[in-house]
């Protein structure tokens, strides 16, 4: 099963506990009320509003899709977070078992309060989440705190006097695959000895790499030179953590033609983990940081999947028939 994560933050002059009132605890009452385009109306099916409650959303004349059903899984009054999953609807398309949803008001130094939300996709093994589908419900969220028009805003002024000042986007991809070779062996050759492994078995994809600060530990420089398989020519990455006793290691892209579109830098957590078959799993969480409301096109996330899982195979090969050099 695949996990598409999008992570945004809106800003606002409401103070916490405000916004989260208003755009959590009252969000039946209020979201018709102010975008009756978007949500007509919400329904109870189950539950008094607490974990376990299960409402219908109708959506109004302005949506493409006509209700979902969610179920509330989380909430927590004195910390300003609220979770929620949906579970039915027309919004399910395309392979997407559910959508879950993570919500976290927090202030601001300006006495304000930040907007946090991280959306997952769930989906069937293999399906890709669409860029469009992600743009759509980004565009929606949105429309309930930065309506396009002064008709709209006034409504918002009038209830919590709501104001937008910053948006930051974040892609995240997180993917796994699994190994018959033990968790130290892999971490030890897909991790530590990469900078010599990699452009001996996929010389194509990267030629070399070049330490440019460091020795190696966190806060490193390197400079990957990509092979002539490769469409970009080079990219600069630093090291942020290692732990080699819990096989983790984590690094950021700072520069290079790989940080295209607009996207800022992109971070990436592994970690290689024990199988129970002796084994391992090696997972991987890429975020895109992106600037403004830049949009991570399917393609892209499609490419780096492809190349980082033809990268691991290559060195899964190399260490089984070689299973003396690790």
């Amino acid at each position: 099963m695949g996990v598409f994560t999008y992570e945004s933050e809106v800003t606002s002059s409401v103070p916490p506990a405000k916004m989260f009132k208003a755009s959590i605890l009252d969000s039946d009452n209020l979201i018709p009320k102010i975008r009756p385009q978007d949500i007509k109306s919400v329904e109870i099916l189950q539950g008094q509003g607490g974990p376990g409650t299960i409402k219908k959303i109708h959506f109004g004349e302005g949506r493409k899709f006509k209700s979902m059903t969610h179920r509330i899984d989380a909430i927590d009054k004195e910390n300003f977070s609220f979770s929620y999953t949906v579970i039915d609807g027309d919004v399910l398309t395309s392979g997407i078992e559910s959508i879950s949803h993570e919500l976290k008001v927090v202030a601001s130094p300006d006495g304000g309060c930040i907007y946090k939300n991280t959306k997952k996709y769930h989906t069937k093994a293999g399906v890709e989440i669409s860029e469009e589908h992600v743009k759509g419900g980004k565009e929606e969220s949105l429309a309930v705190f930065k309506p396009t028009s002064w008709h709209t805003l006034m409504p918002i002024k009038r209830i919590c006097n709501s104001r937008i000042e910053d948006i930051m986007g974040v892609f995240t991809y997180e993917s796994e695959v699994t190994s018959s070779i033990p968790p130290a062996k892999m971490f030890k050759a897909a991790i530590l000895d990469s900078d010599n492994l990699i452009p001996k078995v996929r010389p194509q994809a990267i030629k070399s790499v070049e330490i440019i600060q460091g020795e190696g530990g966190p806060g490193t420089i390197k400079k990957i030179h990509f092979g002539e398989g490769s469409k970009f020519k080079s990219m600069t990455h630093r090291v942020d953590a290692i732990d080699k006793e819990n096989f983790t290691f984590s690094y950021t892209v700072v520069d290079g033609d790989v940080l295209t579109g607009g996207i800022e830098s992109i971070s990436h957590e592994l970690k290689v983990v024990a199988s129970p078959d002796g084994g391992s799993i090696y997972k991987n969480t890429s975020k895109y940081h992106t600037k403004g409301d830049v949009e991570i096109s399917e393609e892209h996330i499609k490419g780096g999947k492809e190349e980082a899982l033809a990268l691991f195979k290559a060195i899964e090969a190399y260490v089984l028939a070689h299973p003396d050099a690790y």
